[in-house]
C-alpha cells in the first residue's frame, strides 16, 4: 500500500491500543514504506507486546521503532562477539551510513546498529523518504555505492574483508545487472538482453525472449563489472575524504550499539567541524614551512 493506504491500515489496527500523546502515526506511515498490510498489523501488535513487557501503560516511539525493525529484519540475537568483531561491524555499518549521507540523491539514514538481527550482524536502515514508483540511473548508481560502503570501510580501516558484505554485494550486483540487461542503462544501449535466471544462453521456454550469444553475454558481464568497480571506487573515495566522520560514527556505535538518525546527523556535523580544524592546522603548518 502507498502512504494513504498504510495510514488507513494503521488506523484500523491501532484501535484499542493506548499510545502516548507524542506518537505521530503519520510519521509511522512514512517510516514503513514497503510494509504490507500484514506487516503493519504485526508491527502494531508487536509494539503493544514490547510495551507490556517493559511495564509501560502506553505504546511509545521506542516500542514502535523496535517493533518495525523486528518485523523488517527479525528479532535481536544475543551472541558473544569479540572486541575486534564488534569494531569490524561498527566500521562496516558506519561505512554504509557515511557514504549514504555524502551522496546527494540518497534517502536519509534512519538508524544504524551493530546488534545482530536475523541473519545480519548489524544493520543500517535507509527507508525511502517517500513512496517512489520510478527510479533514475543516478539513484541506482548511488544505491550501489551505498551498499558497497561497508566493504569499502573494511578495506580502508583494516586492509581486510569480512563475509558480512555478502548480501550487500549480491544486492548491488543484482541492481547493476538489471541496469544492463533490463533498463538499458549501459553503453550497450536500450535493449533487453537474455532471460531471467538459469543459463543466460538458453531460452527456457517460448516467450522468454532470445538467449544471449556468448559474445553478448561477455559484454554484459563486462558492463556489470564496470558499474560495480566504478561505484566501489566512489565509496572508497568518499570514505577516504571523510575518514574523521567514519571514525567518529564507528566509535560511537561501539559505545552505544545503536544510533538513531538524529544522533547520526549530529555526529556527522561534529565530524565536519573536526575535519575543518585539522585542515586549518595543516594549512598553518604548510604556511610556516
Amino acid at each position: 500500500p502507498d502512504i494513504t493506504g498504510r495510514r488507513a491500515i494503521i488506523n484500523i489496527h491501532s484501535k484499542g491500543k493506548p499510545f502516548v500523546k507524542e506518537v505521530d502515526l503519520d510519521k509511522i506511515a512514512r517510516r514503513t514504506v514497503g510494509f504490507s498490510g500484514a506487516d503493519l498489523a504485526n508491527m502494531l501488535n508487536e509494539a503493544a507486546i514490547l510495551a507490556a513487557r517493559e511495564n509501560k501503560k502506553e505504546i511509545d516511539d521506542n516500542s514502535l521503532e523496535e517493533a518495525a525493525t523486528k518485523v523488517q529484519l527479525g528479532p535481536q540475537r544475543k551472541r558473544m562477539t569479540s572486541d575486534e568483531e564488534k569494531r569490524m561491524t561498527a566500521y562496516h555499518e558506519a561505512g554504509h551510513a557515511v557514504v549514504t549521507k555524502i551522496l546527494p540523491h540518497t534517502d536519509p539514514v534512519h538508524r544504524i546498529s551493530i546488534i545482530s538481527r536475523g541473519a545480519t550482524g548489524g544493520h543500517t536502515l535507509i527507508p525511502p523518504a517517500f513512496d517512489r514508483y520510478i527510479e533514475t540511473k543516478t539513484r541506482l548508481l548511488e544505491t550501489i555505492s551505498s551498499l558497497l560502503g561497508g566493504r569499502a570501510a573494511e578495506e580502508i580501516e583494516f586492509g581486510d574483508f569480512t563475509i558480512g558484505a555478502s548480501s550487500d554485494i549480491e544486492r548491488a550486483t543484482d541492481i547493476a545487472r538489471n541496469m544492463v540487461t533490463k533498463f538499458g542503462m549501459s553503453s550497450l544501449g536500450p535493449m533487453t538482453m537474455g532471460t531471467q535466471g538459469g543459463n543466460p544462453w538458453i531460452a527456457k521456454e517460448v516467450g522468454d525472449g532470445r538467449a544471449l550469444s556468448e559474445e553478448l553475454a561477455a559484454k554484459v558481464d563486462e558492463e556489470v563489472k564496470k558499474i560495480m568497480d566504478k561505484q566501489f571506487e566512489l565509496a572508497q573515495k568518499i570514505l577516504h575524504e571523510n575518514k574523521e566522520k567514519l571514525d567518529l560514527i564507528a566509535s560511537e556505535l561501539i559505545k552505544k550499539e545503536t544510533l538513531e538518525g538524529d544522533e547520526f546527523e549530529d555526529l556527522m556535523s561534529k565530524g565536519e567541524a573536526l575535519h575543518q580544524v585539522k585542515e586549518s592546522i595543516s594549512d598553518k603548518k604548510t604556511e610556516e614551512a
